[in-house]
């Protein structure tokens, strides 16, 4: 370990499937400070270890053994920062073909920062299924044709008796990673997700089912008094904002999906496939799963909010506790696929936790299919890869069709093979107008529909993932949940971006922070607490240009990285179908015009206008 590095282990552990062996490497004092640790220290991490032809390699098949898969925490993690509960894990994704990423919250992480690394890089390929057993800083390669076959929840049962301690913590793949779906996810502490990008899918490649970690070792930070005097202010402060009080009271009682009627009346929350924002919100707004059924809170490590939520449903003749729904599950199996049940959305979203499967692209997915048959769009070639379900089944409305094609995404079966490509694919192999295809560098759309929002728009079509709302949530500066005014990042004209593209940017930086801190952005602690946390874990004195500086070299390597897989500026684009003029609801006529405002943002970054790629002066300029 290096000397005097508070907030960190110190160790990172490269381990290799192929041969079963694990390096341990000394994290070096300057690469935390300029990428803290969680996705920047794995953007980082992924960019010294691939070289120009592993490159090459990765753009034909993202499933190479040399893809290397990293499970990371940030300094930040598990200490008195509020809600600093998550990880981090990052690949090239099978899905985008370009990087990938995504974090989770739950307890996983605290086992994970106290294991002794820092990160975990995995590569190769195991030569049947394994697992990994992380503790006493040590790591053991174990059996695992056990648990292959298993579902998340199953096999996280399964490998705490096994190893005969249930304060073992693990991260596991579904059905859906073994079969290598494009957008499998890794499912912790029950329904906890790393959702997008295909990660599980990745695990899946590896024959890697799961990693269970006991981690003992006390991670040591620089001052935990000041991390405690943080929490006394913002408490203090929040007494006095209306706004600061009620939105986390929200989220308490109702999840996530406190959001969903919110979202409709602001032309946010798609519908029928991103053509309509109107649909009968109050049959699946959070307030009404409450009142339906019996909802259980729970928060994950260090939160203060708890939005994470059990409901008690009903199913084939008995009882079950099933996680969430959350917002976006909802979203995506009601109104985006025109469905109004809510037993029938709740235990779709479960599901998707059972195999282990994104609810985001799966939701956009299926209502692609929907949507192409309710346009007799492609039908000749969908009814070639249909088997037991009717063509007239693909309709709006049918809550039973959901968990039917969600049970063959996972298992890759008829129609629902093409479906686990996601709808990139999913265009090509139906012969229709790729620009119906509701995605942004081969990642579907969130539930956040641009038009709603022209600053989240420009995020969209810049993201280094692709399309995601997580990594630039500007919706919530619009709606004032969150306000950098210094940074320019506040409420405005949401129907307008001319003028914000400098907030966009700060704002990009700021998650991008989050996510290698690494905490949650749910909570939105001002710019001078979030400096003086990390100060606290760190002892790196930070100031604040340093600081967005870091946020900047991040989200600039990330970008290089894709530049690196094939991006150019002519992948900065929504597709047509979400530029079409709706004609009707809270965003009827709005068209997005985001040429020159992302011609302005790539002279900010310092990108070039042409190649798309960062310039020479800007990577010198950030020491990449």
């Amino acid at each position: 370990m290096s000397e005097n590095l508070f907030g960190y282990n110190g160790k990172i552990a490269y381990v290799n499937l192929t041969d079963q062996t694990v390096e341990v490497k000394d994290l070096d004092a300057q690469v935390a400070k300029e990428y803290l640790g969680g996705t920047g220290l794995s953007a980082k991490i992924t960019y010294d270890l691939l070289s120009k032809d592993d490159y090459d390699t990765l753009k034909e098949d993202a499933f190479s053994d040399i893809n290397p898969l990293i499970f990371a925490t940030g300094p930040v993690t598990g200490t008195l920062r509020p809600s600093s509960g998550r990880y981090t894990v990052t690949a090239i994704s099978p899905l985008t073909g370009i990087w990938g990423e995504g974090s989770s919250g739950g307890y996983f992480c605290i086992p994970l920062h106290n294991s002794g690394f820092d990160a975990i890089v995995i590569v190769g390929k195991a030569k049947s299924p394994i697992y990994l057993y992380v503790h006493d800083e040590t790591i053991e390669f174990k059996d695992g044709d056990a648990v292959w076959g298993k579902d998340t929840y199953e096999t996280q049962s399964y490998l705490k008796k096994e190893l005969n301690n249930d304060k073992i913590r693990v991260a596991t793949i579904g059905i859906a990673g073994e079969n290598l779906v494009k957008y499998a996810g890794i499912i912790n502490d029950e329904g906890r997700a790393i959702g997008r990008c295909g990660l599980g899918a990745i695990m899946g490649s590896k024959n890697l089912k799961a990693i269970a970690i006991h981690g003992t070792k006390r991670v040591q930070i620089a001052d935990n008094k000041i991390g405690k005097e943080l929490l006394k202010e913002a408490e203090d402060a929040k007494r006095g904002d209306l706004l600061k009080s009620i939105t986390p009271f929200l989220f308490t009682l109702y999840g996530t999906n406190c959001y969903l009627d919110i979202g409709m009346a602001l032309g946010d929350t798609p519908a029928h496939y991103f053509t309509k924002n109107e649909f009968f919100a109050e049959k699946l707004t959070g307030k009404t799963l409450r009142e339906e059924y019996p909802v259980l809170d729970y928060g994950c490590a260090g939160c203060t909010m708890r939005c994470g939520k059990t409901t008690i449903i009903e199913h084939e003749g008995k009882e079950i506790e099933v996680d969430g729904p959350e917002y976006e599950s909802v979203a995506a199996f009601g109104p985006l696929c025109g469905v109004n049940d809510s037993k029938e959305v709740i235990l779709s979203h479960h599901m998707c936790n059972v195999y282990g499967f994104d609810t985001i692209s799966g939701g956009v997915s299926i209502a692609f299919l929907i949507y192409l048959v309710e346009n007799d769009l492609g039908i000749d070639k969908i009814k070639s890869h249909i088997e037991d379900i009717e063509i007239g089944e693909i309709r709006w409305g049918n809550g039973d069709l959901l968990l039917k094609l969600i049970d063959k995404i996972a298992k890759k079966e008829g129609i629902g093979n093409v479906l686990s490509e996601g709808v990139r694919t999913m265009a090509k192999e139906f012969n229709v107008d790729p620009e119906l295809a509701a995605h942004i560098k081969g990642l579907e759309i969130p539930m956040h529909d641009p038009r709603a929002f022209a600053g989240q728009a420009l995020s969209y079509i810049t993201c280094y993932i692709g399309a995601s709302h997580e990594k630039c949530d500007w919706f919530s500066a619009e709606l004032g949940n969150l306000a950098y005014p210094q940074l320019r990042i506040k409420a405005g004209d949401r129907t307008s971006i001319k003028g914000k593209e400098k907030g966009v940017i700060a704002l990009q930086n700021i998650r991008a922070i989050d996510d290698s801190a690494v905490n949650c952005n749910f909570l939105n602690p001002s710019l001078e607490h979030i400096i003086k946390h990390i100060n606290a874990a760190t002892g790196f004195d930070y100031s604040k240009k340093s600081l967005l500086l870091v946020g900047e070299r991040i989200n600039t390597l990330k970008r290089l990285i894709i530049c690196n897989l094939g991006i150019t500026r002519q992948d900065d684009r929504l597709p047509g179908h979400l530029n079409k003029v709706l004609k009707s609801g809270k965003t009827e006529g709005i068209k997005l015009d985001l040429d020159g405002s992302l011609k302005k943002y790539y002279k900010i970054r310092g990108w070039d206008w042409e190649t798309g790629c960062p310039t020479k002066e800007k990577l010198e300029e950030l020491n990449i």
